[in-house]
């Protein structure tokens, strides 16, 4: 140890410290991170000098290809973390066109303490996040850097082809590795310190990402400008070529063969509903498809002969693991079947390094409870791993040595916080590896032959929009929202009188927050504890009640409270029920219901009592027609996701619209306030609007480059509110440390 001198910046009641990455206000850490920190910091090391746009891409995106709404985006979450506002600033004024300069009076001092020289540690931790699919504030326009990608993909594709890839493990984040529990040890597998550094990339949202074997590369899709593409990153150099730039790709699960030359894509495109797995040099090329009906990533037998994936039978309700030559996916094998409630469940299973077992998660009777097995390459048989049950299961890798799986887990299925965990193989105590701030994605964990581990880091904030007449143009900030509240991401109304409605995290719990419409008069009308959600309300017409649903009683059912919170009634039981309509007067709820994993819609008194079944139909996300005389729904079938319009009480369809399967992703949708026509939402960016006449769907104008979670229509039909949303993500590796 020796003492070390430490820069800090201190502005008002802010400090921030470089080398520590942290920005604190009155000693409590505020959440900043990536190149939001970096901007920040930038901007106050050239405090009171204009620093134009083109400066900052060279300061905080040096060499890269970047979007201007990545500044925007960032620059967002800077205002958010110092508490301003752009049109009302109190350190960062904005010179419209030309760059930023920040105007608060900075003092500069410098910390010396005692500190390590080499900050390692021995032990994995993380926390998770799962997140709505919200791209970066699309407002801003778009910008390419003047950098000729086709020139320095080509210069880099070569560079990774002839080899040159070297492990990096300098540039280790001190400020995030002591957030990393030091409470429990990881087997041999995390018997050498790790350092933790982040990959770049080329300025878009990263969705995926999977280590290669010899831990030297990376491939991960990403989103820029709404589009997804896959892309090849040298870990070393920090660098990335774009190796597939197909958009109507929908990509489930990447994984890299275990001699690293080829990527293993489960996949959707826009001509079809199933799921496909290909086979794809790793440089880029030609897919070729190996099997359909793949509802997992695949794994790897350790000589590299044999995958094996989950498949899922919506008809007879079973999941299998199939195992299957990995030269071109023939001779297929059912290892072992389930059904449901106690189908396989997951991202997938994955092969011990030994080949002898295979892990994989697996539901049991009760709603959100789920087991480790190891389920026998040899004979199919099962056994637990470990004495414990889990709530929802994500990802399964197991460690080099063979001596237990990591995996990301959730409480439950409503959750968004998500822990990872490590469970000794064949026996021992699983110990929960993760306890701190960072937010990490459940889908993507993967881990090299060397030990080092990929994640996806990811941060995310929401405001709430009004926008007269659905003139997007218009539109004015409601409510700018702090992290983690996901402020109306789960759930945003009006009231009759003109007042919102919207779902907020206080704590671990949510709730439903009122104020007006224009942020003000803020007040909490439901509270919760432990992971409990209020989500999903609706007001009635005559302004006495809301409806939402719940899982305060222990399952997610649907709710009654007066308009101010108060009396609360739980309107129906048993199952899963969600998703409540409200009929325009105020009488029937329409909700989704689920019982024995089948989801239907039944209708219930806004009083309570019996429930009425409209259909079997697979139907989600009703909504009650203004005249009270339609229902319109989201349907899933075999054949795709379609939009149906069916009488109010029931009956076969009026009106029925296919959508695409990569188009629609988040079950939300509304009627336009005249009844002529549905509006839906994109999974990636934009509103549709589907004219009930027959007429071709539309973009609405104006939103075609915003994600929003949420959107509703004020009573009178004057105001559009919305809940949009910054995401950003960052690709994280764990590495030994030198």
């Amino acid at each position: 140890m020796a003492a070390q001198t430490r820069l800090i910046y201190e502005f008002d009641d802010f400090q921030l410290e470089p080398d520590e990455r942290k920005l604190a206000r009155r000693g409590q850490v505020v959440p900043l991170h990536g190149k939001a920190f970096e901007l920040l910091l930038a901007l106050i090391r050239n405090r009171g000098r204009l620093l134009t746009k083109d400066e900052i891409f060279e300061i905080v995106w040096p060499d890269q290809i970047v979007e201007e709404s990545n500044l925007t985006v960032n620059m967002s979450a800077i205002r958010r973390a110092l508490g301003e506002r752009a049109s009302n600033p109190r350190y960062i004024t904005t010179v419209s066109g030309r760059g930023y300069r920040f105007t608060g009076e900075v003092r500069q001092f410098a910390d010396e303490a005692l500190t390590i020289e080499r900050e390692t540690f021995a032990r994995i931790v993380v926390e998770q996040e799962e997140f709505d699919s919200e791209a970066p504030d699309a407002a801003a326009r778009g910008r390419t850097r003047n950098t000729s990608l086709s020139m320095r993909s080509n210069t880099l594709l070569l560079s990774i082809v002839s080899g040159v890839l070297v492990l990096a493990v300098a540039g280790g984040s001190p400020w995030l590795l002591r957030s990393w529990s030091r409470s429990a040890s990881v087997s041999s597998f995390g018997s050498r310190p790790l350092a933790l550094r982040r990959f770049s990339t080329h300025g878009g949202v990263p969705f995926r990402v999977v280590i290669s074997p010899d831990g030297k590369s990376i491939v991960y899709n990403q989103r820029v400008n709404g589009k997804m593409s896959l892309w090849l990153g040298q870990i070393e150099s920090n660098s990335s070529v774009p190796i597939n730039l197909r958009t109507d790709i929908m990509y489930l699960a990447l994984a890299f063969s275990p001699d690293g030359g080829n990527l293993y894509i489960t996949m959707r495109d826009s001509q079809s509903t199933q799921t496909k797995l290909v086979r794809m040099p790793v440089v880029g090329g030609v897919m070729t498809e190996l099997a359909e009906n793949v509802d997992s990533g695949v794994t790897f037998s350790p000589d590299g002969q044999r995958l094996a994936f989950l498949r899922s039978n919506g008809e007879t309700k079973q999941t299998s693991i199939v195992i299957a030559d990995a030269a071109d996916g023939r001779n297929e094998r059912t290892l072992i079947t389930r059904e449901r409630p106690h189908n396989f469940s997951g991202e997938g299973p994955s092969w011990s390094p030994d080949g002898k077992t295979i892990v994989v998660g697996a539901a049991v009777a009760e709603v959100d409870h789920s087991e480790l097995l190891a389920v026998s390459v040899a004979d199919g048989t099962t056994r637990r791993v470990g004495d414990r049950e889990w709530g929802v299961m994500g990802k399964v890798a197991w460690v080099p040595d063979g001596a237990g799986v990591l995996m990301t887990v959730r409480d439950n299925s409503i959750t968004r916080r998500t822990q990872i965990w490590f469970v000794p193989f064949p026996t021992g105590e699983a110990r929960r590896i993760s306890n701190d701030l960072n937010s990490y994605m459940t889908e993507p964990l993967s881990v090299s032959r060397d030990g080092s581990v990929a994640l996806l880091q990811g941060h995310y904030t929401s405001d709430i929009w009004v926008a007269p007449g659905g003139d997007a143009k218009r539109a004015h900030l409601a409510l700018q929202g702090v992290e983690p509240g996901y402020e109306g991401v789960d759930g945003l109304a009006w009231t009759p009188d003109g007042r919102l409605l919207y779902s907020a995290y206080v704590g671990d719990a949510q709730s439903i927050i009122e104020m007006n419409n224009d942020g003000s008069a803020l007040r909490q009308l439901t509270s919760n504890v432990g992971d409990a959600v209020d989500r999903l309300m609706t007001a009635t017409a005559d302004g006495r009640y809301m409806v939402f649903q719940s899982n305060r009683s222990g399952s997610l059912q649907i709710w009654r409270a007066n308009a101010d919170g108060s009396n609360l009634k739980q309107l129906t039981n048993g199952g899963s029920s969600s998703q409540p309509a409200l009929s325009p007067d105020g009488k029937w709820i329409i909700y989704t219901s689920e019982q024995d994993s089948k989801p239907s819609l039944r209708r219930v008194s806004i009083d309570g009592g019996e429930t009425i079944q409209l259909g079997d139909r697979r139907a989600f996300c009703p909504q009650v027609s203004p005249d009270g005389k339609s229902i319109a729904y989201v349907e899933s079938q075999s054949s795709g996701f379609r939009l149906v319009v069916i009488p109010f009480d029931g009956g076969e369809p009026l009106k029925a619209f296919s959508l695409p399967a990569i188009v629609y992703q988040a079950k939300r949708m509304r009627w336009t306030p005249d009844g002529k026509a549905l509006i839906y939402k994109d999974s990636a960016l934009g509103l549709w609007r589907q004219p009930l006449d027959g007429g071709p769907r539309q973009p609405l104008k104006g939103f075609e480059d915003v994600q929003v979670s949420q959107f509703a229509w004020s009573f009178d039909g004057k105001n559009l509110a919305y809940t949009r949303g910054v995401d950003m993500r960052e690709i994280v590796l764990l590495q030994n440390a030198k």
